[in-house]
């Protein structure tokens, strides 16, 4: 229990330190900024609570508002994609799975992998997005912007996660 909690924070203090110092810095013509701060959503384990989950979500995402002078919008997305993860995740774990098990694709498989990442990563752009915009005023642009960062978001946490599940074997 207590190692899961040490890793699980060891890995939002990455995160935030990887989005805050090298990722806030890449813009790619105003259309694609990667946002890997829902990585911290990824390898919640199954049996965590809602709650909990919401509360690590929420603060990791004022953490990166503080840094990225974005006031609340990654909180906002973060929680949200907080409030969908537990279900998505069991709806996409095999039925025996043990309950505290983290998701990763030896779990899940490596299609529902990418899929509960990719949808996960889709939910929280959106959002962040929408709520950056806080209208919809330009479609077109808001379109650009979601496609662009989530194209570039999903290549990065794709190629963290190959490294990741790589250096466990």
């Amino acid at each position: 229990m207590i190692q899961t909690l040490f890793r699980r924070l060891g890995i939002v203090i990455l995160v935030i330190l990887l989005q805050v110092f090298v990722f806030n810095h890449i813009n790619l013509w105003d259309y694609a900024v990667p946002l890997l701060g829902v990585m911290v959503l990824f390898h919640t384990p199954m049996n965590a609570g809602r709650i909990g989950n919401m509360f690590i979500a929420f603060f990791s995402g004022l953490v990166l508002d503080a840094f990225s002078n974005s006031p609340g919008v990654a909180a906002g997305a973060m929680t949200a994609t907080a409030f969908i993860q537990p279900p998505l995740l069991h709806a996409m774990a095999p039925k025996d799975a043990v309950e505290d098990a983290v998701p990763d694709m030896k779990l899940l498989g490596k299609y529902n992998y990418i899929s509960y990442i990719a949808i996960l990563t889709a939910v929280h752009h959106f959002l962040y997005f929408l709520l950056e915009a806080f209208s919809l005023f330009n479609p077109l642009d808001l379109l650009l912007r979601f496609l662009g960062s989530y194209a570039l978001s999903m290549l990065l946490a794709l190629s963290i996660e190959m490294l990741l599940s790589s250096k466990v074997k």
